[in-house]
């Protein structure tokens, strides 16, 4: 009886843990879709926007690069880009390079 109290307590514990992972992916997946939606409407052609390397930051910031076209249709190469919210999205190309670095270090690494 013990033994089957314990497997059962066990099970539900490895369920719990399961279900706190699987939101915290859904959670990241959200922010990260977020992120890029806020990063194509900064771009010329957002529809072309490729991503990479994107990650969660510091505080639940998205964070990662973008290759964009410029005016163009040229991709101009991955840049990196923040995305806190819809006015506080970031690409490395619209401040200084080292403003972009200090937030980056701020809220990416």
């Amino acid at each position: 009886m013990r033994l089957t109290i314990t497997i059962a307590l066990l099970l539900a514990l490895a369920a719990c843990g399961k279900s706190a992972e699987q939101k915290q992916r859904e959670e990241a997946a959200t922010l990260t879709s977020l992120g890029e939606k806020y990063v194509r409407e900064k771009v010329l052609e957002p529809g072309q926007a490729q991503f990479r390397n994107q990650f969660i930051g510091k505080g639940g910031a998205p964070c990662g690069e973008v290759n964009a076209k410029d005016a163009f249709g040229s991709y101009i190469g991955f840049q990196r880009y923040i995305s806190v919210a819809r006015d506080l999205t970031v690409l490395a190309q619209d401040v200084t390079p080292a403003e972009f670095e200090a937030q980056w270090r701020q809220l990416c690494r």
